[in-house]
């Protein structure tokens, strides 16, 4: 076995593990997920060109950070409320307070260049 094919069968096992993670508890999503991982890693299994496996390495690794970094699950507690799942993972941005005062631009009108 080629260290490429190695190490493709490695990412394919920790989107697997990250996908049981990020998903916890939500069985419906975690079936897709396992079937949408298993179909497109069976789809590129016939790959032999060496910078083709490459890139679809990369691209499994970055789903991996994607999923990590901005799934954010949210359980609810009662009719009105919710409870969100963060995980020190989870991508936090800054919250800049609305400005009520502030002065936003009018609409643009829309053109289509169809119309004549």
């Amino acid at each position: 076995m080629t260290s490429l094919r190695r190490e493709a069968l490695r990412w394919y096992k920790i989107l697997q593990r990250t996908k049981n993670e990020v998903f916890s508890g939500d069985f419906r999503t975690i079936s897709a997920a396992r079937q949408r991982i298993r179909e497109e890693f069976i789809k590129n299994k016939d790959i032999n060109d060496e910078q083709q496996i490459k890139e679809k390495i990369q691209i499994a690794k970055d789903v991996d950070v994607e999923l990590r970094r901005s799934v954010v699950q949210a359980v609810r507690k009662q009719p009105t409320v919710f409870e969100a799942r963060i995980t020190p993972d989870t991508r936090k941005m800054d919250n800049v307070m609305f400005d009520p005062d502030a002065e936003l631009p009018p609409p643009r009108s829309k053109k289509c260049s169809d119309k004549k």
